[in-house]
Order: C-alpha cells, then structure tokens, then sequence
C-alpha cells in the first residue's frame, strides 16, 4: 500500500474533530511525502490545515457546519505529542474562569516542554518555558486561579471578582487541593484565596 493511501485510511476512520500533525505519520514515509498527502487531503475537502504540521479533521453540525477546535484543544494536542504540561496564563485564564469575556489574540500557556510560537489564523498560541515545579497542581482550578489573580493585578482584585471566584470555588469541592496548591503562589495570592476560602467556610 502507498504512503499516500496508508494515510488516507488512517484518516478515514479517525474520530472526527480529531488534531492531526505530520509527526503522527512518520512511520509511514518521509516527511515531504507526508506533506504532500496531507496537503492533497486539504485540497479535497477531507481535512483543514490549521498551521504549519497542524491539520484537523473536521466536526461537522447539520446546523452550524464545520466545528473548530479551541485554541485550548490545540495547545492540549500539541502538548500531548510533545508529552508536555501546560497551563494557561494571563487573560486567557481569566476567561477560562468567566472573569473575562474576551478571548485575546495573543493566548500564553507555560510549558515544561518547548518554548515555541503557533500562528492560527489571527491568532497566535505561544508556549513559555517554565520550572516543572511551577505546573505541578493537583487542581487545574488551582492554576487557572493563580494565573487569573497574576495577571489582573493586586490591585484590580475587587468585591465582585471575588464574589465569582468563591462561587467558582464553592461548587468545584476541590477546597483542599486549593489549599496545598497555593502556597507555592504569591503572598498577596495566598491571602485573597485564604480570605475568599475563610468566608466560603464561615
């Protein structure tokens, strides 16, 4: 069987809305030749090339068409073949937490893995090289929390953005992993947490 139908085969029967890069067929052929079948499956309709490597085979809704990946669908694809952690930072956790609406077009994760920069469309994934011991959570809340609070600032932590992280808190009953995570955070962090959990447990 050619590298190019053994590819095409191999496409067919994936799940669909599943991310595909050129890596994940190198044991059938070069890298070029792989290339070029991917590229040839674009050109047919059968997949989407989302950045360079980078292909998805598309989710499609009766009503509402192609269904794209999120930018955190990818980053977990990308980390998953790299076998890295991440963790999402600035705006981009506040958004993940509800504090923020906006999506930023800039979307930071820190990684043990590669640093590296992904352009999608108009929006750009970069990856920043940190410490294991700065991703190791037991909660993801944790880290979503802490981020969210780096990002925004000691002094724009207002009544109402810690109304919402109490509520957020409240109802993921992960109290005591947020507890052993945030002493690895900032003072001021661990004091807004500790207040916010006191409250929750008054």
């Amino acid at each position: 069987m050619t590298v190019s139908k053994e590819i095409e085969n191999i496409v067919s029967i994936s799940n669909q809305g599943k991310i595909l890069f050129v890596s994940d067929f190198l044991e059938y052929g070069n890298y070029d030749a792989i290339r070029k079948t991917l590229q040839r499956l674009v050109a047919k309709g059968k997949l989407i090339r989302i950045s360079k490597g980078i292909y998805y085979y598309p989710k499609i809704d009766k009503t509402l068409g192609v269904l794209y990946p999120t930018t955190e669908d990818i980053a977990k694809a990308i980390a998953k073949r790299d076998k890295a952690k991440i963790i999402p930072t600035g705006a981009y956790a506040q958004h993940l937490l509800g504090l923020s609406t906006q999506i930023p077009m800039n979307v930071v994760f820190l990684t043990d893995g590669s640093a590296r920069k992904i352009k999608i469309g108009n929006q750009t994934i970069l990856f920043k090289k940190t410490s294991p011991k700065n991703l190791n959570f037991e909660s993801k809340l944790s880290s979503l929390i802490i981020q969210s609070l780096k990002s925004l600032k000691e002094n724009n932590v207002n009544e109402i953005v810690k109304q919402k992280l109490a509520k957020i808190i409240k109802q993921s009953g992960e109290v005591e992993k947020i507890k052993k995570d945030i002493k690895n955070a900032p003072i001021w962090i661990q004091k807004i947490i500790l207040e916010i959990l006191s409250d929750e447990m008054a």
